[in-house]
């Protein structure tokens, strides 16, 4: 009987549930969209004029995309995120067109299943009292001004000026330019700090009373980093260049005999990091054109090669946060472990641990332990060898391959 009455509940419930959800009304320049409510969008949700959204809630199932010049407010919204099965990381986000003015006041943002938010900013920017899950702000030549704001990620780039209070943060980031000479010095995490910061590629920050669990420097073209006296760093690459690297975990370098990467004497890569009493996490590699690289002994989070890139990896610890090989571009991957989903529950960002070959690109695995799954497609090869560990599932598309020990299957398991 109380299977029966469960049952018949589900019936009655799930249709009211379908019902309460309105499809969210076309925007216009002017349009003003009040609740209290639920409503939902599928595909591009496109923002042209002023467009104000207030006490309500929106199921995204697709991108926003702001046109240049527009002008969208959120008030008491509620957004809930949702990506296709599969899909990169910022699918289903926020990307301006040009500059734009953005305004969120007394919101939240929540992804759902494996969903991971991503805004790309151009323009005005005011946040007040803003809540988000596993999400990122990227700021380029933008306008900010910031109050309690919780996110996974706040980048600070490309000559954009950011005033902010009661920041909580997983990373902070900034990328460099080509050609920066960039210094960073004493800058706390988990615990609150006010302090002015001039970051990577002209921008600027004044943070007041605000935390954050790790700084993220990425380092292009020519740059010239230094940084010291920081507890918790991630550090990322875009290698065009030969040689090898050897990226280590830990704390590293010291006043007197600071750690630089990369070494003069095992590559040619023209960019400069030197580090002083510097706690590294991890390290991020991007590489791309006709980078030719080993990389030995590593704790690497993000791994990418594209175009006609070609990397080696050996002995290193590899967390596939986004791990992939497109273009005509190789990996190949010996010993060491790939993939972090068992630590996804410290790091939510890792449930997305994954491997994806595409475009003509290969990848080789020998002696891998895996900790993620593989995704072929296009006209990608994958070969795995001698696997101490398989990957968690296979699966391919078009006229990819994954071959297991010389066999070619059907991809998936």
């Amino acid at each position: 009987m109380m299977r029966a009455l469960t049952a018949l509940f589900a019936v009655l419930v799930t249709p009211a549930i379908a019902l309460a959800q309105k499809p969210l009304p076309p925007l216009h320049d002017g349009a003003v969209i009040a609740g209290p409510g639920e409503f939902r969008h599928d595909g591009e949700l496109l923002v042209q004029g002023k467009v104000t959204l207030s006490n309500l809630t929106l199921d995204l199932h697709g991108p926003i995309r702001v046109a240049a010049g527009a002008s969208l407010e959120l008030n008491d919204v509620h957004l809930m995120v949702s990506d296709p099965d599969g899909a990169p990381n910022g699918t289903s986000g926020l990307t301006c067109d040009g500059p734009a003015h953005i305004a969120v006041r007394r919101s939240t943002m929540a992804p759902v299943g494996s969903a991971h938010p991503m805004w790309q900013l151009r323009g005005d920017l005011q946040v007040d009292h803003f809540t988000t899950v596993n999400s990122e702000f990227h700021l380029k030549r933008v306008q900010g001004r910031l109050n309690q704001f919780k996110i996974f990620e706040l980048e600070i780039s490309d000559g954009s000026q950011v005033t902010a209070r009661g920041l909580d943060l997983v990373f902070l980031s900034t990328h460099s330019g080509e050609d920066d000479h960039l210094h960073f010095a004493n800058i706390p995490v988990d615990r609150a700090f006010t302090q002015a910061l001039d970051l990577g590629s002209g921008a600027h920050a004044q943070l007041a009373d605000s935390r954050m669990q790790m700084f993220l420097l990425y380092v292009h073209g020519h740059s010239y980093a230094t940084l010291a006296h920081i507890d918790r760093v991630q550090l990322a690459l875009f290698p065009d260049c030969e040689g090898t690297l050897r990226l280590p975990k830990g704390r590293l370098g010291t006043a007197d005999a600071p750690a630089v990467f990369p070494d003069a004497k095992t590559s040619n890569c023209p960019f400069h990091i030197s580090l002083d009493d510097v706690n590294v996490d991890t390290w991020d590699i991007y590489a791309a054109g006709r980078a030719k690289l080993t990389v030995e002994d590593s704790q690497i989070d993000e791994l990418i090669a594209s175009d006609h890139a070609a990397i080696a990896v050996r002995n290193s610890n590899v967390y596939a946060d986004w791990l992939a090989v497109s273009g005509d571009a190789s990996m190949t991957v010996s010993d060491g472990i790939v993939g972090a989903l068992r630590l996804a529950a410290q790091r939510p960002d890792l449930a997305t641990s994954q491997i994806r070959v595409s475009g003509r690109g290969r990848a080789v695995f020998s002696g891998v332990r895996f900790d993620c799954g593989i995704v072929a497609a296009d006209d990608a090869h994958v070969d795995i060898s001698n696997a101490v560990t398989l990957p968690k599932y296979a699966r391919h598309s078009g006229n990819a391959v994954i071959r297991l020990n010389g066999d070619a299957g059907s991809g998936s398991r």
